[in-house]
Order: C-alpha cells, then structure tokens, then sequence
C-alpha cells in the first residue's frame, strides 16, 4: 500500500515538478480535490487490505480480524488527539507549518492557522473521543468472541 500512495504522489510530481505540484495543490481546487479523493481512497484502501491480511494469511475470523484493524486504526487517533490537545492545535499546526511552509508565512503568523483556514480549536478533542469509540468497538468484538469461545467450551 506505501507503494501504490508513493506512485500517486510521484506521478503526480513526474507531470510538472514539485513546484507546480504546489501551487497546484493550493490554487486549483478541482486538482486538489481530484488529488485528495485518490489519496484519501488509497489510505482506505489500507484497512481493508489489512483485514484480508488478517483473515487470509493469519487465519483470524471475520469478527476478530475487524477488531484487530478497528484497535489499530483508532489507538493513533487517541494518542495524536490528546497530544495535540494537550500541546494546543495553534501551537502544533505553527510548528508543523514552520517546517514544511504550507501556508503563507505572515498570514498564518498574523491571523492564526485555526483562524485563517477555519478549523475548530476543539478538532484534537473530538478526534481523541472519535478513536476511542473506535477502539472501543474493536475491543469489544475481540473481548466479545473470547466470552463465546469460552462458554461454547463450558457448554
């Protein structure tokens, strides 16, 4: 899968260069769109392949290899959530934009990422609490199928 993402992206840069990709990227929102659905369908794409692995090669059924998948996609988003919650959103989104200048250099300094690109200050929190949920749910489909295990075998 980290193939096929890197074979997007270079082919994408391989059209007109890393610049143009750029200015593309931030000026033509049909080719932003276009870029981000593909991108986007390919990290998906991920979780399924994932499960098939699970289920094929590792023998795991339907209900626990979706567990599995379920805990292992939701635990960085509870992590990355409160960390980003407990640093502050404006605060990380300054330093990851001083490294990688994704947005212009004084309008983000001036009026704030948050401000500027209209993103809720409480994002970190909702994505910490959506994880959870997440990781919830594939525990409980793991802890689940053990309880049917064990009393099938009692009974």
């Amino acid at each position: 899968m980290a193939l096929v993402r890197s074979v997007l992206l270079l082919a994408v840069l391989a059209w007109r260069g890393p610049g143009r990709y750029w200015f593309g990227f931030w000026t033509v929102p049909v080719q932003r769109a276009a870029y981000v659905t593909v991108a986007f369908a390919l990290f998906c794409w991920l979780f399924v392949a994932t499960f098939a692995v699970l289920r094929a090669r590792y023998g795991l059924t339907r209900r626990r290899a979706a567990g599995v998948v379920a805990v292992a996609a939701g635990a960085p988003l509870v992590v990355g959530g409160v960390v980003v919650a407990g640093v502050g959103l404006e605060t990380t989104l300054t330093a990851w934009n001083d490294q990688l200048a994704l947005l212009p250099w004084g309008l983000h300094r001036i009026l704030g990422i948050c401000v500027y690109l209209g993103i809720p200050t409480a994002l970190p929190t909702w994505i910490a609490v959506g994880g959870a949920v997440v990781v919830a749910g594939g525990a409980l489909l793991l802890v689940r199928r053990t309880r049917d295990r064990a009393a099938s075998s009692r009974g």
